[in-house]
């Protein structure tokens, strides 16, 4: 077996036998009793130290950053940057020429220039700040990996469906969280499918696929319909489609389309990077999906926030619409010199 029949392997056999929720279950029982801290508490089946009341989950974790974001802000609207020490013994700033960029950190990123960036960001996807929330990830591959482990539970089925087939990353994301995945193209095709499978829990829908076909928004809006009928949340790749939906074909934006959650890449379509994901959607199940990202580490660097800023202030759909036209002049002209 050579190392590619070995990683896969790894992935269809060892990976779904042992999904997290199975080691999770296993570590409970066979240490619920027996692992506690000197004051008699059960420890967390994870991690080396006991749950409190307050902070109980990894979503706790991430509101008591939020809260610490706003008291480091505050310091330093009032006493300045000098007045903010990082006892931690972590450098994770972020060094360049700017004199300003040189004082960040993650921390100090975050607190400063969190708010304007979740504005923005829902104004990119369409959102309302009264029912959805963001998330940044390293790439959008994260995001979907995120969400797959939030939300699909070991021996679930999750159904993906585009205009032709969907990304890798959802399949691989699928496996990885211990589940069956189907594919499907179209909406009919879509119906097909459903009518097929029992315990469906997310279904996965690409607007814009990889073979650069879109799917109409009538055709998004039945397989919403049909997936909330049948209990299963709705997940979108929005890799390209958030920008060149809205931006070519009219469409309305991501999170305007009605679906529960989603992601879009800010290093294409009419925007400039950096190599992120942009996560939106209701706030319960972006906060699920931003713990899972923020326990394995593949949550983006607030550091590099202001960047992210950047790309969205930037952003205009006319920019879009030239870069479509200039790839199908590109087009045009290479099939005429090949005599196509």
């Amino acid at each position: 077996m050579n190392e590619n029949e070995e990683i896969e392997s790894f992935f269809q056999n060892e990976l779904v036998l042992c999904s997290p929720t199975d080691l999770k279950m296993t570590k409970t029982t066979t240490f619920s009793r027996e692992r506690t801290d000197r004051f008699g508490n059960v420890l967390d089946p994870i991690l080396p130290y006991a749950r409190g009341e307050i902070l109980k989950t990894t979503e706790d974790d991430y509101r008591k950053l939020t809260r610490a974001w706003r008291i480091i802000k505050g310091r330093i609207e009032e006493s300045g940057k000098d007045s903010v020490y990082n006892f931690t013994g972590l450098e994770r700033g972020f060094p360049s020429n700017s004199r300003e960029e040189n004082s960040l950190d993650d921390e100090v990123s975050a607190a400063l220039h969190f708010e304007e960036l979740r504005r923005l960001a829902l104004e990119h996807l369409g959102g309302s700040e009264d029912i959805h929330d963001i998330a940044i990830f390293n790439r959008v591959a994260a995001a979907t990996t995120s969400s797959l482990l939030a939300f699909v539970k070991h021996g679930d089925t999750v159904v993906g469906v585009s205009a032709s087939h969907s990304h890798p990353t959802i399949l691989r994301s699928a496996k990885l969280a211990g589940a069956r995945f189907v594919d499907t193209s179209g909406l009919n095709n879509f119906k097909e499918v459903m009518d097929q499978e029992s315990n469906v829990s997310v279904v996965a829908v690409t607007r814009l696929a990889v073979t650069y076909e879109i799917l109409e928004p009538t055709e998004i809006q039945g397989i919403i319909e049909l997936s909330r009928s049948r209990g299963a949340l709705v997940y979108l790749d929005d890799a390209g489609g958030a920008r060149v939906g809205p931006a070519v074909f009219k469409h309305p934006k991501m999170l305007e389309l009605g679906v529960d959650l989603g992601s879009t890449g800010l290093d294409k379509y009419g925007t400039y990077g950096p190599r992120f994901g942009l996560m939106g959607g209701r706030k319960d199940l972006v906060a699920r999906a931003r713990a899972k990202a923020y326990e394995f580490g593949m949550e983006a660097r607030a550091v590099f926030y202001p960047a992210v800023i950047n790309t969205l202030n930037r952003y205009d759909p006319e920019r879009v619409r030239t870069l479509v036209q200039t790839t199908k002049t590109l087009e045009n002209k290479v099939q005429r010199y090949l005599g196509e």
